[in-house]
């Protein structure tokens, strides 16, 4: 195992373990790119036709008195 920390061969040793390296870094980003592509191609299949509904909320105030119920809409 000596041989592998001579000049001539630590050079070597070390391109080895830096290609290595990149070639995983390389293959993770690659299974990524290809997951979210499935995922982006999933998901414009399953999109809707039409737009979501403007969200709504009703506002009621409760303080002990007459309730008053206000209905807020974003649609024009």
């Amino acid at each position: 195992m000596d041989f592998l920390l001579e000049p001539a061969v630590a050079i070597y040793t070390a391109l080895a373990v830096a290609l290595t390296v990149w070639l995983g870094v390389f293959i993770f980003l690659w299974r990524i790119d290809s997951a979210t592509r499935e995922l982006r191609r999933r998901l414009d299949e399953e999109a809707p036709a039409e737009p979501p509904a403007a969200p709504q909320a009703t506002l009621e105030t409760r303080n002990g008195h007459a309730r008053e119920t206000t209905v807020v809409s974003d649609k024009k």
